[in-house]
C-alpha cells in the first residue's frame, strides 16, 4: 500500500469511531428527548388534571349540600356543568398514554364515577316533592363524592410515582449512556492511536534505513544497498538511492583507477628527469655558471615535490585497494623521531625556522613499521615548517606514557608549530582525503593536494593509534599521535 494509502486509511477508521460514537450519544439525547417530552406531555397532564379533578369534586361536594338544603335551580344547573367539566377531564385523562398503574387507578376513578352519576341523576326535583329517604340518599351521594376524592388522590399518586419511576429510568439511561460513551471513546481513541502509530511506523522505518543508508554512504561505503522490494513510494525511493549509490561507485572506482595509473605513469620519466638534474648539477657533462645552477636547482625541487606527491597518491591508491603492506618489528620510537627530524635540518636553515627536539631520556620501545612512522613524524614536521614564519620554531615533543602511567601503555609524540591554527569546525574534516583549510596559506605557497593528513592518519590507526590536533595557548597548532608500547 502507498504512503497517501496508509494515511488514508488510518484517517478513515478513526473518523468512523468517532462518527460512530457520535451517532451513539445522539441516539441517547434523542432517548432522553423522548424521556423529557413524555414527562411533560403525559405524566405532567395526568398529574395535573388530577389536581383539577380534586377542586371539582370539592366544588360539586359544596353545590350539592347547598341544593340538597334548598333546591334551589341555580346551583342544581351549576352542579350540571362541574359534572360536564369532570367527564370532559375524566375522558381526556383516559385518552392519555398511561401506565399500567394509573391506567388501573384511572379505570377505578370511572366506575366510581359512574356509580356516582347514578345517584346524582336520582338527585332530583324540590325537597317537598322528594321520597321519604331523601336525607339518606343525599348522605349516599356525599360519601360516593368522598370515594372520587380519594381515587383522584390516589390517581394522582400512580401519576407521582409514574414520573418518579420515568426519572429513575431517565437518570440510568443517562449514567448508562454516559459509561458507554467513555467506554466507546476509549475504545476509539486506542484504535485511533494504535492506527496512528502503526502508520507512522510504517513510514518511519524505511525513512530510518534511508536516513542510515545516507550517512553510510557519507562516511565513504558506496557498496550500500537499500532493500526496495516494497511497491510504495520508499521502494522507488530506495531504488533509486540504490542507483545512486552503483553510481557513485562506478565514479569513486574510475578516480581511483585514474589516480593509480596516472601516478605509476608519472614516477617513471620523474625519476629520470630527477637523476638528469642531479646529473647536470655535479658537472659531470660540463661546467655550470651560476644562473644554470640556480635554474636546475629549482627545477630539481620542484621535481622533488612532484615526487612527494605522487608517492602519496600512490599511498593512497594501496590504502583504498587495502593492499598497503606493513612490516612490524621492535623499534626505539626515538631514534625514529630522531632520524625523521634530522631530515629536516637542511630545510630548517633555509626556511629559518628552528627545531626542537623534546625527547625522554630512556628508551620508548613500539612495534612499528620504521619507514611509515618516519613517514608520519615527517608530514607534520613538513607541515609545521610550511605553515610558521622566519623566526618562529616547532617544537617535537616524546611522551612515554608507559613510564608515567603503566595502565596507559601508550606513547605520545607532538608537533607544535607557530602557524596560523586550525578552525575548530575544520579540525575533524583535515585528516580527510583532498580536504584543505580554506584561506589557509603556506609561508612557501605549497599547500600541496591534501593527502598527507589522511595517509598519516590512515597508518597509525593501522599500528592501533590515533591522531589528532588542537590549539596551542597563544598562536599555532598541536599535532599529536600515539602508538601502542611494546611490553
Amino acid at each position: 500500500m502507498k504512503v497517501t494509502g496508509r494515511i488514508a486509511t488510518g484517517t478513515g477508521i478513526a473518523v468512523v469511531l468517532l462518527l460512530g460514537v457520535l451517532a451513539w450519544d445522539l441516539a441517547t439525547i434523542r432517548k432522553l428527548a423522548e424521556v423529557a417530552q413524555e414527562l411533560s406531555q403525559v405524566r405532567f397532564r395526568t398529574s395535573v388534571l388530577a389536581l383539577e379533578q380534586d377542586g371539582l369534586l370539592n366544588r360539586i361536594d359544596e353545590f350539592t349540600r347547598k341544593y340538597s338544603v334548598t333546591g334551589d335551580e341555580a346551583y342544581d344547573q351549576r352542579l350540571r356543568e362541574l359534572h360536564e367539566s369532570f367527564a370532559g377531564q375524566l375522558a381526556e385523562m383516559s385518552a392519555l398514554r398511561l401506565s399500567d398503574e394509573e391506567r388501573t387507578e384511572v379505570g377505578r376513578l370511572n366506575s366510581l364515577w359512574a356509580g356516582y352519576w347514578r345517584s346524582a341523576t336520582a338527585f332530583q326535583g324540590p325537597p317537598e316533592e322528594r321520597e321519604s329517604n331523601y336525607r339518606a340518599r343525599v348522605d349516599e351521594l356525599l360519601a360516593r363524592l368522598d370515594e372520587l376524592q380519594q381515587q383522584v388522590r390516589r390517581v394522582d399518586d400512580a401519576a407521582q410515582m409514574a414520573v418518579s419511576r420515568v426519572a429513575e429510568r431517565s437518570a440510568l439511561a443517562s449514567r448508562q449512556a454516559e459509561r458507554v460513551s467513555w467506554v466507546v471513546v476509549s475504545v476509539a481513541m486506542t484504535v485511533s492511536l494504535v492506527i496512528l502509530w502503526l502508520t507512522v511506523r510504517s513510514i518511519q522505518r524505511p525513512l530510518k534505513r534511508l536516513a542510515g543508508g545516507t550517512r553510510a554512504v557519507a562516511d565513504g561505503d558506496l557498496t550500500l544497498q537499500l532493500d526496495s522490494s516494497g511497491n510504495d513510494e520508499f521502494g522507488i525511493l530506495a531504488e533509486s538511492f540504490n542507483q545512486m549509490v552503483r553510481r557513485l561507485a562506478e565514479l569513486d572506482q574510475v578516480k581511483k583507477d585514474f589516480l593509480s595509473h596516472v601516478s605509476h605513469e608519472l614516477k617513471t620519466p620523474l625519476v629520470s628527469m630527477q637523476e638528469t638534474n642531479e646529473l647536470l648539477l655535479e658537472e659531470i657533462p660540463g661546467p655550470l655558471n651560476d644562473r644554470q645552477r640556480r635554474f636546475l636547482t629549482l627545477n630539481l625541487e620542484s621535481s622533488l615535490r612532484l615526487s612527494s606527491m605522487i608517492s602519496r597518491l600512490l599511498d593512497l591508491s594501496q590504502l583504498e585497494a587495502g593492499v598497503m603492506e606493513y612490516e612490524l618489528r621492535r623499534h626505539d620510537l626515538v631514534d625514529i623521531v630522531t632520524t625523521a627530524v634530522n631530515g629536516f635540518e637542511a630545510r630548517s636553515r633555509e626556511v629559518q625556522v628552528g627545531i626542537e627536539l623534546i625527547q625522554p631520556e630512556h628508551r620508548v620501545p613500539v612495534d612499528c613499521d620504521h619507514d611509515r612512522i618516519i613517514q608520519v613524524v615527517g608530514n607534520l614536521v613538513d607541515n609545521g615548517l610550511k605553515f610558521s614564519s622566519p623566526g618562529d620554531s616547532i617544537e617535537i615533543a616524546i611522551h612515554p606514557f608507559q613510564i608515567a602511567n603503566s595502565q596507559k601503555g601508550v606513547a605520545f609524540v607532538e608537533v607544535r608549530d607557530r602557524g596560523p591554527g586550525v578552525p575548530d569546525e575544520e579540525k575533524e574534516r583535515i585528516f580527510e582525503r583532498f580536504y584543505q583549510v580554506a584561506g589557509k596559506k603556506s609561508e612557501g605557497g605549497d599547500r600541496g593536494v591534501g593527502l598527507g593528513l589522511a595517509i598519516c592518519r590512515e597508518i597509525i590507526e593501522a599500528h592501533g593509534g590515533s591522531i589528532s590536533v588542537r590549539d596551542q595557548e597563544g598562536w599555532g597548532s598541536i599535532f599529536s599521535f600515539t602508538l601502542p608500547v611494546a611490553e
